[in-house]
């Protein structure tokens, strides 16, 4: 007994200095403005972690008498802090491969300065060395015409030339890299697809979609290969820009394995959730099943249904009000890039399954023809994703909420396309374009994201895009179908908790709460209510995730 009660005395104190321990969060950080995305809570001005996990949050008196002498605290000085940000649509090797390999053009704005750009690149390079580049946009240039190879191959013959438009739904070709591809005259469009001609049926260089595949199959592994370099030049913008999560759209399985891999390396930082492609995925999860680990998550397949509005690839219920007809006199009405009975298929496996279908869908046929898949495969529990909807008949508002079914889209996409919106389709249809707030009143949720590199990756860019519906210069006055904006506090949960619902992860992330991932931003501004033309300036100086601080901006 004696025994006893020494034991008990001398391990009392220890678990006593245990519990105090436990008890004491690793870190506080307070005195600042906190948007928590949380109703429960709206605002507050602390935040504890413990781990990776936030312990409490709340007022800063109360937090700080929690700390002991081995807590860290952090005075942020009144500084405004968010739910770290999710983009729910981006391309985050794509991303990097703009500053590790293919060159930018999305700042251009007229085919001679598209060509310049190449001729000096062509200069520095072996003949016979291909060329890649991507974001091209005929809209912001002055004839607003698709352009013709001829003047490219005439000044840069001796090599190979690829330039992908802004959309991704469409690229240019020189002669050289269409002689390597074997198109003349003589190709058949592809199903999906489309060579544009000129007179004679000649190639113009310009592919549609699926007729991208031609020049795309024989751009040699060495010009453009997959690599880590490309994934951690992504991440390091993402995390510059105060995204915490990206839904990575369209993942090979090769890339796949390379996220694994810097996963388990401690180099992956981001969190990251990847859709594989249709034909992978089927595969893929029938055999591995879902993947998810603490920084990557692989439980989606991205399919794409149709085209884009800008290339006029996009599926149409009725003809395109600025192309009516096609080359044979058909109504013309855009491309299903994917068999619609394969779609169908797919989205029967994933419930069987239990993984998540995400379809690319942008026209009004497009949107309906996916709707009608979901719910063919009683997909009204499953979370499944329409990813853009960006042209949406009337009748079809209401199925998303009826089947369940979330869309996935990019405010930016409607500040860069409302120029022609009109032009493609006509007024009465363009009702039905980037109808954000004609969605939220039946009750779902939109992830937002920016489908970045086609958009900046920039999420200020896309709150502010959300709230106003105007371009950087406040264009058209008052927004584009003013209508159809979100609110501040939608735009934030869209970024945030609904994002990450859209991944079956509003448990753990998307809001600031006790008990979820220690994922959060500190900006340089209050975007909740600051003037709404100064949110796209806003500067990132602080991100952290699971309590880490992944970024911290350079001192001015």
């Amino acid at each position: 007994m004696k025994i006893f009660n020494i034991a008990l005395a001398t391990l009392i104190p220890l678990l006593l200095c245990a519990i105090r321990v436990h008890a004491a969060p690793d870190l506080i950080y307070h005195n600042a403005q906190i948007h928590t995305a949380n109703d429960d809570m709206p605002l507050a001005q602390a935040i504890a972690i413990e781990d990776d996990r936030i312990v409490a949050i709340g007022d800063s008196a109360d937090l700080l008498k929690l700390r002991d002498t081995q807590t860290q605290t952090i005075d942020l000085q009144g500084q405004t802090v968010l739910p770290g940000l999710i983009d729910a649509h981006g391309h985050l090797a794509g991303l990097g491969d703009l500053e590790v390999g293919t060159i930018d053009l999305s700042a251009t704005t007229s085919y001679e300065e598209v060509i310049e750009i190449i001729r000096a690149k062509a200069a520095e390079l072996p003949a016979g060395t291909w060329i890649i580049g991507r974001g091209w946009d005929h809209e912001s240039w002055p004839s607003k015409t698709l352009p013709d190879h001829q003047t490219l191959s005439d000044i840069v013959p001796d090599h190979p030339v690829w330039l992908v438009r802004i959309d991704g739904h469409a690229g240019l070709a020189n002669e050289a890299a269409m002689n390597e591809a074997g198109i003349d005259a003589d190709t058949r469009n592809p199903t999906g697809g489309e060579i544009i001609r000129g007179e004679n049926n000649r190639p113009t260089g310009v592919l549609v979609d699926n007729a991208e595949s031609f020049v795309e199959h024989v751009i040699p592994s060495s010009a453009r290969g997959l690599t880590r370099d490309q994934i951690l030049a992504g991440q390091r913008q993402c995390l510059a820009a105060g995204l915490t999560g990206v839904h990575d759209m369209g993942v090979p399985p090769a890339q796949i394995e390379l996220y694994k891999e810097l996963d388990k390396e401690g180099l992956l930082k981001l969190r990251v959730y990847a859709a594989l492609p249709g034909r992978d995925a089927v595969r893929y999860f029938t055999t591995n099943g879902i993947y998810i680990s603490d920084r990557f998550t692989a439980r989606a397949t991205k399919l794409w249904m149709d085209g884009a509005m800008g290339s006029r690839g996009a599926w149409m219920l009725d003809a395109y009000t600025d192309r009516p007809e096609d080359d044979d006199g058909n109504p013309y009405t855009g491309l299903t890039l994917t068999d619609p009975e394969f779609i169908d298929f797919v989205a029967r496996n994933a419930v069987e399954n239990g993984y998540q279908v995400c379809v690319h869908a942008i026209g009004d046929r497009g949107n309906r023809r996916t709707l009608d898949a979901f719910e063919q495969a009683g997909a009204q529990n499953a979370r499944f994703r329409v990813e853009h909807a960006q042209l949406l008949s009337p009748s079809d508002i209401p199925r998303f909420k009826s089947l369940g079914v979330i869309p996935s889209m990019q405010p930016t996409h409607c500040t860069s396309d409302m120029r022609w919106v009109v032009d493609r389709v006509g007024e009465e249809r363009a009702q039905g374009a980037y109808a954000w707030r004609s969605l939220l009143d039946t009750g779902v949720v939109i992830a937002g994201g920016s489908d970045f590199p086609v958009e900046s990756h920039n999420p200020f860019l896309g709150f502010y895009a959300a709230i106003t519906r105007q371009n950087l210069d406040a264009q058209p006055e008052g927004g584009w179908q003013p209508a159809q904006r979100m609110t501040r506090a939608e735009t934030l949960k869209s970024f945030t908790l609904w994002a990450a619902y859209a991944a079956f992860e509003e448990d753990q992330k998307g809001s600031l709460e006790k008990g979820k991932l220690a994922d959060f931003i500190v900006i340089d501004r209050d975007i909740m209510t600051c003037p709404p033309a100064d949110i796209p300036a806003t500067r990132v100086l602080r991100t952290v995730i699971g309590g880490e601080t992944v970024f911290v901006a350079d001192e001015e």
